[in-house]
């Protein structure tokens, strides 16, 4: 198997786990019982990858699956290579993640321990250390991080052992084998269809609009070195450079990372770092939460003890400096 084709198929599998669509150029197809790959064939667009529990190794058309998927403290194996341990989240503060692990939400404790331990973070800087970790792969990911539904109704499908078609492992049905793929594009899916059979609260998710941010947070992580970690933190997460309340980053805007007295921008999307002041830690701060030069100037005038004026011009330049280096400050939407 070329390199190439690895990518690929590690790529199908996070899709498959996360939801997240664009991780592939087509969908992903999850077959419980062989004796349906022939109709998952005929579900295949452009890019698609099947997965095929207990498949034939042989057969070219799929990604051989073997092991359990559904099954806490199970292994599944893709593609003879690629390893995955599936561990339910309420579990997860207690064990060691060795290899690469799928952390699920299918009850109604695991999401309100997931929720618990965002609000935890947000209020004292405090992370689950698994979660942080490359190893820890987060199910659901797409409805989690506000990906509206329908971008991601079709991200996968699941076909079950007795032939119904989900929209991904937990999803509502949407269809049976036989139906055409156009067929399953017209059904209705609203945001949570992805998690129909769990105890998921939808709403609970849309109220909370800081959850993408703090999703952003645990993938953060991961640039820390780990012997640094104990005397790091994220400006926001416990505590911010800003008196006043202000508003909520983008999930894709930088980090302010603080460390010994010392402030650095993290930006994840292209892993760069840069040493800040704290003025300018506190202009940023400022900048990425209200996503609005004259709100963030206004903020920052007391907090430097500077005029209007001078707080919009420092804002400014700083904007400015940043994106000449190709770093966004406010983010995207998402």
């Amino acid at each position: 198997m070329t390199f190439s084709q690895q990518q690929t198929i590690a790529a199908a599998v996070d899709q498959w786990i996360t939801g997240m669509p664009g991780r592939i150029a087509g969908h992903v197809i999850f077959v419980e019982n062989p004796e349906h790959i022939d109709s998952a064939k005929t579900l295949v667009t452009e890019g698609s990858v099947i997965l095929a529990l207990n498949g034939d190794k042989d057969d070219e058309a799929i990604t051989t699956v073997s092991g359990s998927f559904d099954a806490a403290g199970e292994e599944l194996l893709v593609d003879g290579t690629l390893s995955l341990e599936i561990q339910d989240y309420v579990a997860i503060p207690f064990v060691n993640l060795v290899g690469v692990t799928v952390v699920r939400m299918t009850t109604s404790e695991d999401w309100q321990a997931f929720f618990d331990d965002a609000e935890e973070a947000r209020r004292s800087g405090h992370f689950v250390r698994q979660l942080t970790e490359a190893n820890a792969v987060l199910s659901e990911r797409a409805l989690l991080a506000g990906i509206e539904h329908k971008d991601i109704s079709l991200a996968r499908l699941h076909i079950t052992s007795d032939g119904r078609i989900l929209s991904g492992p937990y999803g509502a049905e949407i269809g049976r084998v036989g139906d055409a793929i156009e067929d399953l594009h017209t059904r209705s899916l609203g945001p949570g269809s992805a998690m129909a059979n769990c105890n998921v609260d939808v709403e609970a998710i849309t109220a909370n609009p800081w959850i993408p941010r703090y999703l952003a947070a645990l993938d953060a992580w991961k640039f820390i070195p780990r012997e640094a970690r104990e005397t790091t933190s994220f400006v926001g997460f416990g505590a911010g450079l800003l008196n006043a309340a202000s508003g909520i980053p983008s999930a894709s805007a930088p980090f302010i990372v603080q460390r010994a007295g010392e402030y650095r921008l993290l930006d994840t999307k292209s892993g760069r770092v840069f040493k800040i002041g704290v003025d300018a830690a506190t202009i940023i701060e400022a900048v990425s939460n209200f996503r609005d030069v004259s709100a963030a100037a206004t903020a920052i005038a007391p907090a430097l003890n500077v005029s209007d004026a001078v707080a919009t011009g420092s804002v400014t330049a700083v904007l400015n400096q940043f994106e000449q280096l190709g770093i966004e400050l406010i983010g995207t939407n998402r």
